[in-house]
C-alpha cells in the first residue's frame, strides 16, 4: 500500500488561533462505540464547542457498528495492533484538510495506534485525551486485580489474558494485550504524542507514575452543555445511569436496594442487564438503554444519582451531567472519584463494594432533605465554575497553543525512524 509522505502536507499553513480575523484548524479523531458512552458524548460536546467558538474543525471517525459478523470481528482483531489502512486514510484527510492540530479521543479498536504514525509522517502535532487506561491495560476501567499490581510502560500486562479482563474473553484480551505490549516497545506513547490530556490531577499522577512523560501531560476535565429545560418537575427517586457491568457496581446497587423503601430507576445496557431486569420490584424500575436526551430528562426528575463503581473510572460524564441537572451524587470512595465528589459538598461517598454502607448513605439523604437540597445547589455551582463549555474552551485552546509553541520551537517533531514500518 502506498502512503502519502510528509511532502503531501508541506503547504500546511502556520498555526492560527481563534480571534476576530483568524481561525485554527483542528481535526478530531474518534472511534465510536456500538453502545454510545461517555467518550462519544465528549467528542460531540467538544465538536460543538469548537464550532460555536469559530474554530475550523472536522471529525475523522469510524464506528464499531462496522464490526458485524464473524469475518468483520476477525478482521478487527487482526488490525487492532496496527491498521495500515486507517493510517493511509488519516494521511489523506490530513492532506485535504490541512489541520494545525490533530486531537485524538479514541483509536480502539478499528483505527489502532497507527494513526499516530500518520500524524508524525505528515508533521502535524497531535493531542491524545486519556479517557481510560487502555494504553496500559486491556480493560478500559482497571480490573480489581490490577489495583494491587504494578502497571506501567515497563510492566507486562500479559497476565490479564488468563483473567479475561476484556469482555470476559481470552482471545479478545490477548489481542488487546498484544496491541499494548507492541506500542510500549515501539515508543508510541513516549515519542509520538505531543500532549496527553488527563481528566483529573489523580489521573495525571497515575499516568506519570506509569511512565508517560510528565511534562507532556496536562489536566483538563470534560464538559457538558447546560441541562435542557422541560418545565417544572417534581424530583423524586434515586437514579443509576451507566453500563451494566460488574465494574460499575450493579450488584452492590441491587443488594443495597433490597433494604431501601424508595424508588430507584436504572438506565443502561450491558452484560448485567438481565440481572437488573430480574431484580425489578415495587421500588426498582429498569428502563433499559435510553437516548442521551431522555436520560438527561430523567436526571431532572430524580433526587440524587447513585454511582457504586468498583473499577477505577477516569471521569464519568454521568457525574457532570448530574451536576448540570442540580443532582448530587452518592458514589463509592474510589480514589479516581475523590477529586470529583466531595463528601458533604456535592455528594456523599461510601466504602466501595459495601451494599450496607450505600444503603446507610441513601437513608441518611432521605432523612435529611434540607441537607440534600444544599448538596444539589452546590453541585450545580461546581458545574458552573468548572464544567461548562465556556470554561472548557479556554482550557482546550491553551493546550493547543502550548503544542503550537513547541512546534514553532522545533520540539513537536520526532525522528523519522520512530515511524512504524
Amino acid at each position: 500500500m502506498k502512503f502519502l509522505g510528509s511532502a503531501a502536507v508541506e503547504r500546511r499553513h502556520p498555526a492560527r488561533w481563534p480571534n476576530a480575523e483568524k481561525r485554527v484548524r483542528v481535526l478530531l479523531v474518534h472511534n465510536f462505540y456500538q453502545v454510545p458512552g461517555g467518550e462519544d458524548s465528549v467528542v460531540s460536546e467538544e465538536l460543538s464547542m469548537l464550532r460555536k467558538n469559530g474554530v475550523e474543525v472536522e471529525l475523522f471517525s469510524v464506528s464499531n457498528d462496522e464490526i458485524r459478523g464473524l469475518s468483520a470481528t476477525i478482521s478487527a482483531a487482526l488490525q487492532v495492533i496496527y491498521n495500515p489502512r486507517a493510517r493511509y486514510r488519516l494521511l489523506k484527510q490530513l492532506a485535504e484538510f490541512l489541520p494545525d492540530i490533530v486531537h485524538v479521543h479514541n483509536f480502539f479498536p478499528l483505527l489502532s495506534p497507527s494513526i499516530f504514525d500518520a500524524c508524525l509522517q505528515a508533521r502535524v502535532p497531535c493531542v491524545l485525551t486519556l479517557h481510560n487506561f487502555r494504553i496500559l491495560s486491556p480493560a478500559a476501567l482497571l480490573h480489581p486485580d490490577e489495583m494491587a499490581r504494578p502497571r506501567g510502560l515497563q510492566e507486562s500486562c500479559w497476565w490479564t489474558v488468563r483473567k479475561r479482563v476484556y469482555r470476559n474473553s481470552m482471545a479478545g484480551t490477548l489481542a488487546v494485550a498484544a496491541m499494548i505490549e507492541f506500542h510500549k516497545r515501539a515508543g508510541t506513547w513516549t515519542r509520538k504524542v505531543n500532549r496527553f490530556v488527563a481528566l483529573t490531577p489523580w489521573a495525571k499522577r497515575m499516568f506519570a507514575e506509569a511512565g508517560l512523560p510528565d511534562e507532556h501531560i496536562v489536566v483538563k476535565p470534560n464538559c457538558v452543555a447546560r441541562a435542557p429545560t422541560f418545565g417544572n418537575t417534581r424530583r423524586y427517586g434515586g437514579l443509576f445511569v451507566g453500563h451494566l457491568c460488574e465494574q460499575k457496581g450493579v450488584g452492590t446497587l441491587l443488594r443495597a436496594w433490597q433494604e431501601i423503601d424508595y424508588p430507584l430507576r436504572i438506565i443502561g445496557d450491558g452484560p448485567l442487564a438481565e440481572l437488573a431486569e430480574r431484580n425489578q420490584n415495587n421500588n426498582v424500575l429498569y428502563l433499559g438503554r435510553l437516548p442521551r436526551q431522555a436520560a438527561r430528562r430523567e436526571m431532572l426528575t430524580a433526587k440524587f444519582l447513585v454511582m457504586p463503581s468498583t473499577g477505577w473510572e477516569m471521569f464519568p460524564m454521568t457525574i457532570i451531567e448530574a451536576f448540570a441537572s442540580h443532582l448530587p451524587v452518592i458514589c463509592s470512595d474510589l480514589p479516581s472519584l475523590s477529586e470529583l465528589i466531595e463528601p458533604g459538598i456535592n455528594g456523599l461517598t461510601f466504602a466501595q463494594g459495601d451494599a450496607d454502607a450505600l444503603a446507610a448513605q441513601v437513608r441518611w439523604a432521605l432523612s435529611n432533605p434540607s441537607a440534600l437540597d444544599e448538596l444539589s445547589s452546590r453541585a450545580y455551582a461546581i458545574y458552573e465554575k468548572r464544567y461548562t463549555p465556556e470554561a472548557n474552551f479556554d482550557q482546550l485552546v491553551r493546550i493547543y497553543q502550548s503544542v503550537s509553541r513547541d512546534q514553532r520551537h522545533g520540539a513537536a517533531y520526532f525522528p523519522e525512524q520512530s515511524i512504524c514500518a
